[in-house]
Order: structure tokens, then C-alpha cells, then sequence
């Protein structure tokens, strides 16, 4: 019943608001509000608004040039019990249950645009015509309603810089605009880059990140130019700062920890122990181990892990490396299974099938084989040069 009254309302209200009035029981006005500044391709976004007092309706008349923009789509703004509906260009927007009129200004609903190719300088109108508000009894002639924009320029992409100077150091190579990157080096007392840049583009914003320079270190300086229309180019300085002529470098070269992938090491770590061990089966060749140091200015290396002899100790040495230079070396041996029929690598395989082919020799190493050839050969020339004698002698 509840649907049947709602339904009712709407076409009661629908039908007041198309019928003029003489004489108007509410008072209201619209507008039709977006960007100021608008170019071709931006898709913008309208706001519609309705201002009165014990308002419970309103109705209007989309228009506007195909040619400058393209209708992207319409979204209700105002909260339930409210509903705005949509007909093609036609909208009518209602208080459902009659209770919550409008009292002040309010947003109906929003409409989205897209611009299209449009010259530098045209104008673009948008406007809701035949718009009217009612109070439910009677109704009020707001009329037109429009939003205006003239097309601007394309924001530009000029996002290089003009100059580039520092005024505590020399960079190097020479500005030049298209060049990105540069280096610097600078004694110890200069704590901070002195960097002074100017864009090439007047519309173009300039940021400049010059941060403390570490002693000993290189640290990099940064500027940044954002374009009109927010294209980014970066320019670095790396500038390397002499180290503290009283700073001595530290010695630490213990480890904090040692890592095997997969498997367990033995016995547990201990900065103070530098040999370990690690079991693998055989099927595994390959193992990764790590090392981290306990001094963030040392530096790990580690030998060995890959191909892993079977049957064998594989040593794998984790080396780090103080501030100073001075090496500790944590060893881990890694013992990798022999095969599952005991052979270990790099050992002759022993068969138990006789090769045939390969040539038969006595206990002490002489080649039976070559022995039999050779008596063979000697018995059948003493039988050509006894058959030859015996010739003779007849």
C-alpha cells in the first residue's frame, strides 16, 4: 500500500510540475557548478544544486553541444528517502515518503563530461532547461540553469632546467639540461650541498632534496622538476664527503648470525665459534648459506656451496669483512651423503661384470694376450725355416 501511495505521489508531483503556475507557493533556485578551468580531453564534473525551503521535487532539461563534449554519465548525490531518476536528457527528482523536504542547499546529483578536441579559446555551455521546484502543493519557475568554461591552453610538459649551480662544490660533467646525472666531491667540513636551480619553464615547480652528507660516504642530492602538467625529470648529484681526518675505522668483523636454507647447522651459532657443520643426503648438490655481520659497516662474503662433492666435506667459508679491512673466516663443513650404493665422487667405479674387451694380463701387470701373439708368430717362422732346411739338405 505503502508502494501505491509513493507511486501516486510521483505522478501527482510529475503532473504539478508540468502544469505553469500563476501564482507559487515555493520559492528556489538551481545552479549548475564545475571547474574553472577546463581543456580538451579533461573529463570534468558538474555539480547540480538545488537551494528553497520545504522543497519535495524538482525537474529539468539536459542541453548541450555534442560537438564540444561528450555525456559520460549522471550519479544521485542526495541521501534517501530522496531519489533522482533519470530519462535520457530528462531528470525528476523526488521525496519518496514526503518527509524530508529540502531546506537550504543541496546537491541532486552530479553530471560527467568528456571534452573533445575543441580549439584553444571556445566556450563551452552546459545547461538544465525548463527546471521547476515544488512544495507538493505548488511550484516554482527556476528556469535555466547553465555552466560556462572557456577551453584553455594545454598545460605544459616542460620539465627541464635552466641552471643548475653549487655553490660549496664543482659538478661534474658541466650542466647541461639533458644530463641527469652528475658527481661532486667535497672535504670533510662541507656537511650539506649548497644547490641552487632554476626550471626553464616559468609554470614549472622546482623541489631541491639536499640532505647531510655522510662522512667517508656518498650521499645523493636530488632536484626535482614537475611540469604544468606534473610530467617529473630528476637531476642527481652524488657527492662523496672526505671522511673525518680523527675517525677510526672499526674493527668488528664477527657475525651476528649465520643462515642455511633448508637445513640445520651445527652446533648452534656463536660469534666466538668459527667452524661449523651442515648433514645433506645425497640428492641434495646445492646449498645456500648466508651471513649477517654485527657491525652494519662490515661487509659478508661467501665461498663455495655449489656442486657439492658426494661422500666428501665440502667446506663453505662465510667471510666478513671490518670497516677496517680485517677478514674473520666462519667455516662450515658440509657433508653431502656418498651415493646409495657407496660410491663416493671422483673415485673409480669397480664393476663386478668382466669387460671382454679389455685385454686379459698376468698377476705381476704383463698382457697375457700379447705374450700368446707373440709365441704364436715365433712358432710359425721356425716351421717355415725348418720346412726351408730340410729342402736344402735333400
Amino acid at each position: 500500500m505503502k508502494k501505491i501511495i509513493s507511486i501516486l505521489t510521483v505522478l501527482v508531483l510529475c503532473f504539478a510540475l508540468m502544469i505553469p503556475m500563476t501564482v507559487s507557493a515555493a520559492s528556489a533556485s538551481a545552479s549548475l557548478t564545475g571547474p574553472g578551468t577546463v581543456r580538451a580531453g579533461d573529463t570534468i564534473t558538474l555539480n547540480f544544486n538545488l537551494n528553497g525551503s520545504g522543497i519535495f521535487g524538482a525537474s529539468g532539461t539536459l542541453s548541450y553541444d555534442s560537438s564540444q563534449v561528450t555525456f559520460v554519465k549522471s550519479t544521485q548525490k542526495i541521501a534517501s528517502p530522496w531519489a533522482v531518476e533519470f530519462n535520457g536528457n530528462n531528470f525528476v527528482a523526488y521525496d519518496n515518503n514526503l518527509s524530508n523536504p529540502i531546506k537550504g542547499n543541496k546537491t541532486l546529483f552530479t553530471v560527467t563530461f568528456k571534452v573533445k578536441s575543441v580549439a584553444v579559446g571556445s566556450n563551452i555551455k552546459i545547461s538544465y532547461t525548463g527546471v521547476k521546484a515544488s512544495d507538493g502543493s505548488a511550484d516554482a519557475n527556476v528556469g535555466t540553469v547553465t555552466y560556462s568554461a572557456t577551453v584553455a591552453a594545454p598545460m605544459s610538459a616542460e620539465n627541464n632546467l635552466a641552471s643548475l649551480t653549487v655553490g660549496n662544490a664543482t659538478i661534474s660533467p658541466a650542466f647541461s639540461a639533458g644530463t641527469t646525472k652528475y658527481t661532486a666531491s667535497v672535504p670533510f667540513d662541507v656537511a650539506k650541498l649548497n644547490v641552487s636551480a632554476t626550471a626553464a619553464d616559468g609554470k614549472a615547480k622546482v623541489s631541491v632534496n639536499s640532505p647531510n652528507l655522510v662522512p667517508g660516504g656518498t650521499t645523493n642530492v636530488t632536484v626535482t622538476v614537475t611540469a604544468e602538467n606534473g610530467a617529473k625529470k630528476t637531476y642527481t648529484i652524488a657527492v662523496k664527503r672526505a671522511q673525518d681526518p680523527n675517525y677510526k675505522a672499526s674493527g668488528n668483523n664477527k657475525l651476528s648470525g649465520i643462515s642455511v636454507e633448508g637445513f640445520l647447522l651445527s652446533p648452534a651459532f656463536n660469534a666466538d665459534t668459527t667452524q661449523y657443520v651442515v648433514w645433506l643426503p645425497y640428492e641434495t648438490a646445492n646449498i645456500k648459506i648466508g651471513g649477517t655481520a654485527a657491525d652494519g659497516k662490515a661487509s659478508v662474503a661467501v665461498e663455495g656451496g655449489a656442486n657439492l662433492a658426494a661422500g666428501q666435506d665440502n667446506p663453505v667459508k662465510v667471510i666478513c669483512t671490518a670497516e677496517n679491512g680485517e677478514k674473520k673466516i666462519y667455516t662450515v663443513i658440509v657433508k653431502r651423503a656418498a651415493a646409495h650404493d657407496g660410491s663416493v665422487d671422483e673415485a673409480p667405479t669397480i664393476s663386478d661384470e668382466p669387460d671382454n674387451n679389455a685385454p686379459v694380463k698376468s698377476s705381476d701387470g704383463i698382457d697375457l694376450t700379447l705374450v700368446i701373439v707373440i709365441g704364436v708368430a715365433a712358432l710359425a717362422v721356425g716351421a717355415v725355416l725348418g720346412f726351408i732346411l730340410g729342402r736344402k739338405k735333400k
